[in-house]
């Protein structure tokens, strides 16, 4: 039984006592003053629950969000909380001239009963240890491949059973990203994925990650031959990480922004050609290298590469 129980409890004891011998007898017996024990009773209907203490909070405040301020966030919480969540929804807000802070929005929308039926409590984040943040652009950049769910597939792509794949790469420091689809998961499309990078990037590469599938190198299938990743990456004297097996935690930001993709592009696409998952994908980019990041500070992968380049 929890406290607020108890107190209800105790207070209903007075009460019955105090129709027995009276409210001033139950006042002196419980040490409690005689306008507490008539207000008891005048709220008592028979059960205890009816005694539990009330909510001491205000029904306003001075600083209260406005009645415009709250009509913006509904509209923005209608528009991008299904697809972007509630940094899409403060993003949309901020963009429209709302001027208040992440947790003061989040506070409101849900004091105004938005998204509790959408989406359950998370569970408590354990105190996990975190790796060394990288401390300039291209110190590591973690590289993977997504296939594309088959469910977004149309047209000749679904009636040939073929598939397509998305190549990711992000950098540790900023978050930066740059993604490319292929039609075929091979040696050669990451070669060719690594020298579109090396012209986007703005930055050289020091070091880049990956885990041990084949289309990165050949570690586990030939002592002898070095996959086309390794042979490139030599020429250029860039270092190549490999992972772990089955360990993909190790390239977690790249595994996070494969989710996110997920999350806020295939579920709400389809694609007829890898033309046009590019077409998309470039959009998609875009948005992400421009979307706010709590983990860096409320700043976007643009704007902290910016502050890095030119510091």
């Amino acid at each position: 039984m929890n406290i607020i129980a108890q107190e209800a409890r105790k207070r209903q004891a007075v009460v019955k006592l105090s129709l027995r011998k009276g409210k001033s007898f139950a006042g002196r017996i419980y040490g409690v003053s005689l306008s507490s024990v008539k207000r008891w009773c005048k709220r008592y209907d028979g059960t205890w629950q009816s005694l539990k203490e009330k909510s001491h909070k205000p029904d306003s405040h001075p600083k209260r969000h406005t009645e415009e301020e709250e009509k913006l966030i509904k509209k923005c919480f209608k528009e991008n909380y299904l697809r972007y969540g509630w940094d899409g929804v403060y993003d949309a807000a901020v963009k429209e001239g709302y001027s208040r802070s992440y947790s003061g929005m989040v506070y409101a929308a849900k004091r105004m009963g938005l998204g509790s039926e959408l989406k359950d409590k998370k569970a408590p984040r354990t105190n996990r240890s975190r790796y060394p943040e990288m401390t300039y652009p291209g110190e590591k950049v973690q590289i993977d491949v997504k296939e594309v769910p088959y469910a977004c597939l149309r047209g000749a792509l679904r009636r040939d059973g073929k598939h397509l794949y998305q190549w990711t790469a992000i950098d540790e420091c900023t978050r930066i990203r740059f993604v490319y689809g292929f039609e075929e998961h091979t040696p050669e499309n990451t070669v060719k994925f690594l020298k579109m990078l090396i012209k986007v990037f703005p930055f050289s590469i020091k070091t880049i990650q990956t885990d041990n599938g084949t289309e990165f190198t050949y570690k586990f299938i030939s002592d002898t031959e070095k996959s086309p990743m390794d042979k490139f990456l030599e020429k250029l004297g860039t270092e190549h990480i490999l992972i772990p097996p089955r360990t993909p935690w190790h390239n977690g930001k790249v595994e996070r922004s494969h989710r996110n993709d997920q999350r806020y592009f295939y579920d709400w696409e389809t694609f007829r050609s890898v033309e046009e998952l590019n077409e998309k994908l470039k959009e998609h980019l875009k948005w992400s290298n421009n979307k706010s990041m709590r983990t860096l500070g409320g700043k976007s992968p643009i704007q902290l590469l910016k502050e890095k380049l030119e510091a």
